[in-house]
């Protein structure tokens, strides 16, 4: 069973998918109502042809929703609430918002829709541009919390612990305000949406520039003008969907433990990451960061899971509307059998929480961090009349302790919450306390 966790983009139903995008102009296919005379017959044609999508859309859940209580909502109820509305709609865009507002009354994760002509991948693993910065929402500061060496942002001077203020003149909470609040509706869905929101502003063009507004480790208020880079590698996450770019890093740290990370769970960097793995077996310890991870294919969480473990051990229940499925690991043939430390973060999505609460859930590692935000389904594709793409979930992976991470998240074993100050004295707290962690247990 692949599961696939593609995070939603909060500009998804604006002009376009990338960072910087105008929110004020819309990318969305034009209707009959707007290209001809605006007639009653026109008006009802184009009213039946929403219905119709509406029908699609309702009827799709209504029979591959992995959940048939629907979360407690009354979905036969939410149908006839909606007929009015959609009857009632003028354009594809309106259309489209109304959908994802039905939909979002289910609050539960991988469930949206986008247009016929958007990137249906995240844009901040699509997008080819990037400045090299990474911005976390922090006691009510957007504060850079890394900053990638070599990059446009680093050889401007900008620091872990600087705090952002605005992106190409427009006031960082502006644009977090103007991004969606994604299901789940807890604290940490909606701090992680406004996350997605801002970071997906960091992003654009290669060659393109952008004005930053940043308060140094002084407070005081500075502004550059920065380019957007070229990405790096890229690979394909499922057949059909465009690739996204790919992020490995495999170090040693202090007393020779192993360090990995990398983003998303794709399957061009599994071969990679599992030589980074065999490459450290003699590490008194191995830290897998998947801080900031999008999610991706569980597949690849399972194969690096088999080489962690000795004996084969059920990962995961993959239990759909009627049926369910078991993953079991099964063990290399020379696995890393040392302490094995993940790191999570509230940004750490679907199958980043699959990884980190399947290995936390069979005893094999020590999370440390931040509890994640709890979007883990498993999500299936369809395609409405009108061409828009909807993803929905089939299936509701149980980790092997038999608990949910949906809605739930990750919860760590040992909490570390990030700290301004830190960032500025050049300390990571939650790799800190991971390397603290695994010299002090030998």
């Amino acid at each position: 069973m692949k599961h696939v966790g593609i995070p939603v983009a909060l500009t998804l139903l604006m002009a376009g998918c990338g960072g910087g995008a105008d929110p004020g102009t819309s990318s969305m296919p034009t209707s009959a109502s707007t290209t001809a005379p605006t007639t009653s017959s026109t008006i009802s044609i184009a009213a039946a042809e929403y219905l119709e999508n509406f029908e699609f859309v309702w009827t799709t859940i209504n029979e591959g929703f992995y959940d048939p209580d629907f979360g407690g909502v009354d979905w036969d109820a939410v149908h006839d609430r909606y007929v009015p509305d959609v009857a009632a709609v003028g354009s594809d865009r309106a259309f489209l918002e109304l959908m994802n507002e039905m939909l979002f009354e289910l609050d539960t994760s991988h469930l949206f829709i986008v247009p016929p002509d958007a990137a249906f991948i995240d844009p901040i693993l699509a997008t080819e541009g990037e400045l090299g910065i990474h911005v976390r929402l922090l006691d009510q500061e957007w504060v850079i919390t890394a900053v990638e060496p070599a990059s446009p942002a680093a050889d401007a001077g900008l620091r872990p612990g600087y705090l952002l203020d605005s992106i190409a003149g427009r006031e960082v909470t502006d644009i977090a305000s103007s991004g969606l609040a994604l299901p789940p509706s807890n604290e940490r869905g909606i701090r992680s949406s406004l996350i997605l929101s801002v970071e997906e502003a960091l992003y654009g063009e290669p060659g393109d520039a952008t004005t930053i507004g940043y308060r140094d480790a002084t407070d005081r208020l500075q502004q550059v003008t920065l380019t957007f880079r070229h990405r790096g590698s890229s690979a394909e996450l499922l057949p059909g969907l465009p690739p996204v770019f790919t992020t490995l890093e495999a170090d040693r740290l202090e007393g020779g433990i192993g360090y990995i990370a990398f983003d998303p769970f794709a399957p061009g960097l599994e071969p990679p990451i599992t030589d980074a793995i065999d490459a450290m077996r003699d590490a008194p310890g191995l830290i897998i960061d998947v801080r900031g991870n999008h999610g991706g294919n569980s597949d690849v969480a399972k194969q690096i899971i088999d080489k962690l473990v000795v004996d084969p051990v059920l990962i995961w229940t993959w239990q759909a509307r009627h049926t369910a499925s078991t993953t079991f690991a099964a063990p290399s043939t020379a696995p890393y059998d040392g302490p094995v430390v993940v790191l999570v973060d509230i940004m750490s999505g679907s199958a980043a929480e699959a990884f980190s609460g399947g290995i936390q859930a069979i005893g094999r590692a020590h999370i440390v961090g931040e509890r994640t935000v709890g979007r883990l389904l498993g999500g299936e594709l369809a395609e409405l009349p009108m061409g828009a793409l909807m993803i929905y979930p089939i299936t509701a992976p149980v980790i092997a302790d038999g608990s949910m991470v949906e809605g739930r998240g990750v919860i760590p074993d040992i909490p570390v919450a990030v700290d301004r100050s830190d960032l500025l004295a050049g300390i990571d707290p939650a790799l800190r306390a991971a390397i603290d962690h695994l010299q002090s247990t030998g």
